[in-house]
């Protein structure tokens, strides 16, 4: 499996501050699950083990919780501080309430840090399997390491222009991990030159697409770099992810994914020890670009021509030409038709891979599952509108209401006590409001 085919399944959480109040044991998982359970642990251990803390000095593996989304059953590795979870067979077990995102990212319980994945949809493939795990215990010490930026989506990175010189970056990229020598400098500059090719043309995307590669890229570097048994094979495993990109979905969120393990791996050929001076305010392409010790000038459209250019421009002009159908659609609906508005969302996860962005409106996620005080919003299609922000968001308008349920096209609501949908001050909106106590 390549890392397009996980990305299309990641769940992404936007709290890292979940509380999980664990009540009683209602149910347990079943002797099969545990055995996955324990399988998936020893993978993890396995990971952290060869690694031998040589990429940040810390072990990688600790505290895991799986967890199964049909039944909320949670598998633990080790036990809670609080020891609500129960042993079993080996390991710590207990339900996930339902007022807590599911999602594979870390989670803060009872003081500590786990790393919370969902147990049916790791890969299969073991490689696959061991980087997944191997990027999202990253997750859980990346605060510790001092490298947990602020990371914003780029939208830009879904425009025909963005993409284009985004994937000419990474086709350089490619190029730049498996040769050596002078093809190698060369390629590296060529990546370079389309980088700031496009950070030119949309300005203030160096700075957020840096931070996306220090939030996302390195942990994906890291799990690569930890998974693959050698240097080779972490260079040609990236370079794959590279040059057959999913052309289908959003890079707005994940497009470090493939950038970052690119950068990382070169930057340990060209600049041993740069992990040491990494940050959150880090560019991982100008940390490569000083490992460039000429001032040689390249045109990035002269180029762009020995990369394919010309093929990617008539691709990304049929994706353009698609994707501005649909906005049309979500514009129609989510910003100019009736909505339903919300506020203060609460904690919530979506899929990034199917974002779709609507500009200064904001983005529409195709999937979506907020846990806010107006109470559980379940979008499996259709699409909600979100603030870039994360402030707002806005739905179409209800079909149903039938009490504290609300439903309307790919969506649902279960309203908190004391909430209801109400007639907004534009006419056919609607709102949720609080009754007064």
């Amino acid at each position: 499996m390549s890392a397009w085919a996980w990305i299309r399944k990641t769940v992404w959480v936007t709290s890292l501050g979940l509380f999980l109040s664990m009540p009683a044991l209602a149910a347990s998982p079943t002797p099969a699950e545990i055995a996955k359970a324990k399988s998936v642990f020893a993978d993890a251990q396995n990971v952290s083990a060869r690694d031998a803390d040589r990429l940040w000095g810390v072990p990688l593996y600790g505290r895991m919780l799986l967890v199964i989304p049909a039944t909320r059953a949670v598998i633990a590795n080790q036990p809670d501080p609080q020891q609500r979870l129960q042993p079993q067979d080996g390991v710590y077990v207990g339900m996930l309430p339902e007022d807590v995102v599911l999602s594979d990212a870390p989670t803060e319980w009872e003081g500590v840090r786990w790393t919370q994945l969902r147990l049916p949809m790791l890969p299969q493939d073991a490689g696959a399997r061991s980087i997944t795990m191997a990027h999202e215990m990253f997750h859980r010490i990346q605060p510790e390491l001092h490298l947990a930026a602020n990371a914003t989506a780029n939208p830009q990175l879904d425009t025909e222009q963005g993409r284009l010189w985004l994937q000419l970056e990474w086709r350089a990229l490619a190029a730049a991990l498996i040769e050596s020598g002078p093809a190698q400098t060369q390629a590296i500059r060529d990546a370079l030159v389309f980088r700031n090719q496009r950070h030119a043309l949309f300005p203030g995307s160096a700075a957020t697409e840096a931070a996306m590669e220090i939030v996302e890229g390195t942990a994906q570097y890291t799990g690569i770099a930890a998974a693959e048994p050698d240097a080779a094979a972490a260079r040609w495993y990236a370079a794959a992810d590279l040059v057959h990109p999913d052309a289908e979905v959003s890079f707005s969120r994940i497009s470090a994914f493939m950038s970052g393990p690119a950068y990382g791996l070169l930057l340990d050929e060209r600049l041993p020890g740069w992990r040491k001076a990494l940050n959150e305010h880090s560019d991982l392409g100008a940390m490569l670009a000083s490992t460039l010790h000429d001032n040689a000038k390249e045109s990035a459209d002269s180029r762009a021509a020995v990369y394919g250019a010309s093929g990617l421009r008539i691709e990304l002009a049929d994706r353009a030409a698609r994707e501005e159908a649909m906005q049309a659609q979500y514009r129609a609906a989510l910003v100019d038709g009736p909505t339903l508005s919300l506020t203060a969302l609460g904690r919530f996860s979506f899929n990034p891979s199917t974002a779709v962005s609507l500009g200064a409106d904001g983005i529409v996620y195709l999937t979506f599952h907020a846990i806010a005080r107006w109470g559980t919003l379940d979008v499996k299609a259709g699409g909600v509108l979100v603030s870039s922000d994360f402030s707002r968001a806005a739905l179409p308008v209800p079909t149903t209401i039938k009490g504290s349920h609300l439903e309307g096209n790919g969506w649902t609501i279960d309203l908190a006590p004391g909430w209801s949908a109400a007639p907004a001050t534009k006419s056919g909106n609607y709102v949720l409001m609080q009754s007064p106590r």
